[in-house]
């Protein structure tokens, strides 16, 4: 068996090259995973942009799927073996702090994006490597017929399934989701699973389209008409019940408090690029016992419900995959990535 593998290592700012690097090799409780494919999330396209500090060399990817190739000594084959399609997710969680310990390992004490994960000898989350080493609490069960590509999606669902938990939507609730990028999207189809009436905030006429053919009906066009007014306007002067502000602009944050309802619940999902500080009524909030909560990242629990929501075919993810690249064509992958107008662009491995 080879001693090498390739991955695609960031080496600085706008630099990415595919590299011969040292495989990974599987401790005794642990899995060798072939990856399939590897989504590339908004925080890779910044790490190229040099928006997101890292320290060279890195390998970036965390939205991943692949093949079991490999198994340690000891783990349970009845449980898992070699062949077994699989999600890795979670890696950089370190199972020992508080916060692991109480099921929110979203939330690591000693969470990097920078940790060397999965056998790798170079720091990153390690997804864009052939292969990764992985304990067998950080892998979940692909099943069915259901893609790589697709399955590659299963982390930024789980994030989502953590915020719309958060939120505690109700049937019969109106919800309004601003924007519709994917993750935006992941939470109007979740919204509307949880039997809300969905509204969606959104400029961009051909993200409307699409969601139209998804079924969505109604929305609000922040660059044609006055976003809260229109807020209140379809809901008869009550606002939302919860409001999902997904889009990391702060002025957005202020105007989901705008938009609640009585008992409003907004949830800022998104991470601010900058951290602008937002200026909210104190008074608002009080008189109108709102909820103003955040979400980030997701746990284990969140990980096999999104994976429940994909094996089962719950919900599709297809529409939200702009395009498939070669590894070796990882420079084309990040400028597509990048673009605002496509969607998820995924890596494939081999």
């Amino acid at each position: 068996m080879e001693n090498t593998c390739k991955a695609a290592v960031f080496t600085g700012k706008e630099k990415i090259e595919l590299q011969n690097i040292k495989k990974p090799k599987p401790k005794s409780n642990e899995v060798l995973v072939k990856l399939k494919t590897c989504a590339l999330c908004t925080w890779e396209q910044r790490v190229y942009q040099g928006i997101n500090k890292v320290d060279f060399p890195f390998i970036g990817g965390h939205e991943q799927a692949g093949i079991i190739v490999e198994i340690g000594s000891d783990i349970d084959k009845t449980l898992w073996d070699a062949g077994d399609n699989v999600v890795v997710g979670l890696l950089t969680s370190c199972e020992e702090c508080e916060k692991c310990r109480i099921g929110e390992e979203g939330n690591c004490e000693n969470f990097s994006y920078e940790s060397f994960v999965g056998g790798l000898d170079i720091r990153g989350m390690g997804g864009l490597s052939q292969y990764l080493a992985v304990p067998i609490s950080k892998i979940f069960k692909i099943e069915g017929d259901l893609s790589y590509q697709e399955a590659a999606l299963t982390e930024p669902l789980s994030c989502v399934v953590h915020s719309i938990e958060i939120a505690d939507i109700q049937l019969g609730e109106t919800v309004i989701v601003i924007g519709a990028g994917i993750m935006r999207a992941f939470h109007a189809v979740l919204a509307r699973n949880k039997g809300a009436r969905v509204i969606i905030s959104e400029p961009n006429q051909s993200r409307i389209d699409l969601m139209k053919t998804l079924g969505f009906e109604e929305f609000i066009k922040p660059d044609f008409e006055d976003a809260i007014d229109q807020s209140l306007e379809l809901t008869d002067g009550k606002g939302a019940d919860v409001v999902l502000s997904t889009v990391g602009i702060s002025k957005l944050a202020e105007e989901a408090v705008q938009m609640s309802s009585l008992y409003g619940r907004v949830v800022l999902y998104s991470s601010y690029h900058p951290d602008t500080p937002i200026s909210i009524s104190p008074n608002r909030i009080h008189k109108r016992m709102t909820k103003l909560m955040g979400s980030a990242n997701s746990n284990t629990r969140d990980f096999i419900t999104a994976m429940k929501l994909l094996n089962e075919r719950v919900i599709g993810v297809k529409p939200f995959i702009y395009g498939t690249y070669e590894l070796d064509e990882i420079e084309e992958a990040i400028q597509k990535a990048i673009d605002p107008n496509n969607y998820r662009v995924i890596v494939q491995m081999t």
